[in-house]
């Protein structure tokens, strides 16, 4: 089996798992719990009761939770080389899609949340550069496509969908810290707010590292 057959079958497992993690998101927010039921004694709501009745933060709340389910089912099939060039229409409208459900929604409810996070200031930090990060890298995603260059455009939307897909890694980490590893549940908020999305980064620039013909 040559080198570049096992990079291809790599690739294709990674992006099947990424789009399991997708639904298992859209099935843990609107059927687990069920948020646009608009029933506040439900999933992270619980652990927010002083402001289940504040209108602007459950607003940011609702936003960001419909933002990031769109761009989140829309970016793996983004990245899908047959669905591009046989669909090239629609792959510039659902891109359009996914940059507004980030930067025009779930980023900036996001980085609103974020100053309200449990945990205090570190988790609060954390979440916040999240959040910054993900509106910039999606938008330099945005102007590298419309500068015509589409391997930098590739990229960035990598990076901009591994800080999409901390929304699922964040639900791993947390049950794992404070169930598994039976961590005080404040510090495993303080260390998820960084490590939901920092080892994707990590994971996205080593993928250009050892993938480099694919991207």
């Amino acid at each position: 089996m040559s080198i570049r057959t096992i990079q291809n079958m790599s690739l294709r497992l990674g992006w099947v798992l990424l789009t399991l993690g997708a639904f298992f998101l859209l099935y843990n927010v609107t059927i687990e719990n069920p948020y646009f039921s608009f029933a506040t004694d439900i999933g992270f709501l619980l652990a927010k009761p002083d402001f289940i009745h504040n209108v602007v933060w459950m607003t940011a709340f609702y936003l960001h939770v419909g933002g990031c389910i769109f761009c989140l089912i829309i970016g793996p099939f983004q990245f899908v080389g047959y669905l591009r060039r046989r669909y090239r229409y629609w792959h510039r409208q659902l891109g359009k899609v996914y940059i507004f459900s980030i930067v025009g929604v779930g980023g900036p409810s996001g980085l609103y949340m974020a100053w309200y996070a449990n945990g205090g200031f570190w988790a609060q930090a954390g979440f916040s550069i999240l959040a910054v990060l993900w509106i910039l890298s999606t938008y330099w995603a945005y102007q590298k496509a419309r500068q015509g260059d589409f391997g930098a455009h590739q990229r960035w939307m990598v990076r901009s969908y591994a800080l999409t897909f901390s929304a699922v890694t964040l639900r791993t980490w947390v049950p794992i810290l404070s169930l598994y590893f039976q961590i005080d549940h404040e510090v495993a908020v303080i260390a998820t707010a960084w490590i939901n999305w920092i080892p994707n980064v990590l994971i996205a620039e080593i993928l250009f590292k050892f993938f480099p013909k694919n991207f």
